[in-house]
């Protein structure tokens, strides 16, 4: 899959805002951020909220649909949406930040919600596509890179559905974009989201006061801002980029300084104890743990090189991967899943 920047819908030369934006997904953080984005920009007309749940607040230019991604007949009307809107730009983000119980409805969501978000997209022949994925889809390996590119071999955890149905959305929106080159296809693999009103796995796994690590391991991490997710999805949009993009912000921290960070005591513990221990919590109801089939990540450090998105989409984090950490909001207060 490419990276390239070219020609679009709404602004002629390929650098421009379309007038016409669907976001499915729209309801959770990052939908509701760039929907705000969006209304603030005087180049778009029209923003198409597409989700389950409407919007909190009332926004200038929004139109909501309300369409759940796991019907048969979802495909069909998310296209229909698009025609009778005139849509040109399609952002993806309909994916849950930490695993639910439901891991088949997880599944339907994300895997089979996907196909039908690109048979829409196929039907109603929009111009640009940005789909929301996850540095997590590298996987933590003892053989990654110091710096993970984004050509860099997708490991995923073998034995996570959270993340392997968000590598199997993945493929299929490469596979759509080597089929469709007449569409300008962006996938941004953001590090973890982590700040003001993020609630997903890392964010509870930092902030409730203890926390199993793996002893005589301490591998380093990024997170990206909220607001600098934001900034890297209105930049492909606007400029009609095509390709994988590594999404974080300035920096790194070992987990145990952004343990420290949060007031969260570290607990080392051998590998074995460890997945016992978190297979228990989780078992009674304590949904904030890491699930077991992650431990990995508490490893081996996943750390991207984000050199692509600064150089093609203009790229600059405001935040760095400290000022995320600090900015998390405290357990118990009004926050986002997604």
């Amino acid at each position: 899959m490419a990276t390239r920047t070219g020609a679009g819908p709404g602004g002629g030369d390929g650098r421009g805002m379309p007038q016409s934006i669907a976001i499915v997904g729209s309801h959770g953080l990052l939908g509701r951020r760039l929907a705000q984005r969006l209304a603030a920009d005087p180049a778009v007309a029209r923003i198409v909220a597409i989700d389950l749940r409407p919007p909190e607040e009332p926004l200038p230019k929004v139109v909501f649909h309300r369409i759940d991604l796991t019907r048969p007949s979802a495909d069909q009307e998310i296209a229909d949406i698009l025609l009778v809107e005139r849509c040109a730009a399609l952002v993806h983000l309909a994916f849950f930040g930490e695993p639910i119980p439901n891991a088949s409805y997880a599944h339907e969501l994300e895997v089979i919600g996907t196909l039908h978000v690109l048979t829409a997209a196929t039907a109603a022949k929009v111009e640009r596509l940005v789909m929301r994925s996850t540095t997590a889809v590298y996987g933590a390996h003892p053989k990654n890179p110091s710096l993970i590119r984004e050509d860099q071999r997708t490991r995923g955890a073998p034995s996570s559905r959270f993340v392997g149905d968000k590598l199997e959305a993945e493929r299929e929106v490469r596979r759509f974009a080597e089929e469709h080159p007449e569409v300008a296809v962006a996938i941004l693999r953001f590090a973890p989201i982590l700040g003001p009103g993020a609630r997903n796995l890392i964010s509870r796994y930092l902030s409730q006061g203890v926390a199993p690590t793996l002893a005589g391991f301490d591998p380093l991490m990024q997170a990206v801002h909220p607001e600098d997710a934001v900034d890297a999805l209105l930049a492909a949009i606007r400029l009609g980029a095509a390709g994988v993009f590594n999404v974080a912000g300035a920096g790194v921290l070992p987990i145990s300084a952004a343990l420290r960070l949060r007031g969260t005591r570290a607990v080392p513990l051998p590998h074995r104890l460890a997945e016992a221990a978190l297979r228990a919590m989780r078992g009674v109801g304590l949904g904030y743990a890491l699930p077991a089939s992650m431990l990995d990540y508490l490893r081996y450090p996943v750390v991207t090189d984000i050199a692509l998105a600064k150089e093609t989409l203009g790229f600059k984090p405001k935040h760095s991967t400290l000022e995320a950490v600090q900015a998390i909001d405290q357990p118990g207060s009004e926050a986002e899943a997604r």
